[in-house]
């Protein structure tokens, strides 16, 4: 109540307990300092250039963050890639990637017989991109490590056809990603594990110095 110019005035006031859920309001989350990383310092046309020298020094490329990388230079690595012999690990993780890119990567893959990693997370890549590499792996028989983690829409479709794959390449040792599904999600957690297995027994056998056929069975079995 307040008395002004002799008058005076009740004020009402709203007053909402403490309780109350108000719609539409955001309840603040407490936010983590983000740490910077350093500016990946790899010099990205010499490293084009040694891959296309097929340079028996540069056995790793690593192209992480670099955002400033035009797509058709990304494609020229792929294709580089196609006639290196010397490149067992690349990564271009959070380069902006897109699906023209994973498939020069997927096109390279069906020719190239030294990458045994590739790591491609963290980008702008569909279905469609993905589906490619995923093709090209059933005809890939030397990569054994492959991260398509985090992209932009991969879908449903694309996990099955991921599953289908591991089923079949019994290379592939590791593979990063995050299944949105249960059912492909333990498919693929088996696969790798009977893939491991397998590695195992194969590197076994060699030491042994035993052939597969010389062992008259399969690793399966």
């Amino acid at each position: 109540t307040h008395n002004i110019c002799n008058k005076t005035y009740k004020i009402r006031t709203h007053q909402i307990p403490s309780r109350t859920v108000v719609p539409h309001v955001v309840k603040g989350e407490k936010i983590m300092p983000v740490f910077n990383e350093p500016p990946n310092p790899t010099n990205v046309e010499e490293s084009l250039q040694r891959i296309k020298d097929n340079d028996s020094r540069l056995v790793e490329v690593n192209l992480n963050n670099i955002k400033n990388i035009p797509i058709p230079t990304l494609k020229e690595f792929a294709k580089a890639l196609e006639t290196n012999t010397y490149v067992k690990s690349f990564s271009l993780a959070a380069t902006r990637s897109n699906d023209p890119v994973a498939v020069a990567f997927a096109d390279m893959l069906r020719v190239n017989k030294t990458l045994k990693s590739l790591n491609i997370e963290s980008n702008f890549i569909t279905g469609v991109g993905v589906l490619a590499l995923v093709e090209a792996l059933k005809e890939n028989e030397t990569l054994t490590e492959i991260k398509i983690d985090n992209q932009a829409a991969v879908g449903t479709p694309a996990e099955t056809e991921i599953v289908k794959m591991l089923e079949e390449n019994t290379k592939i040792l590791k593979f990063g990603y995050h299944f949105t599904q249960q059912g492909p999600r333990a498919r693929a957690a088996d696969a790798i594990t009977k893939n491991n297995d397998l590695g195992k027994a194969f590197s076994a056998a060699e030491r042994a110095g035993l052939s597969h056929t010389e062992r008259g069975g399969s690793y399966l079995a």
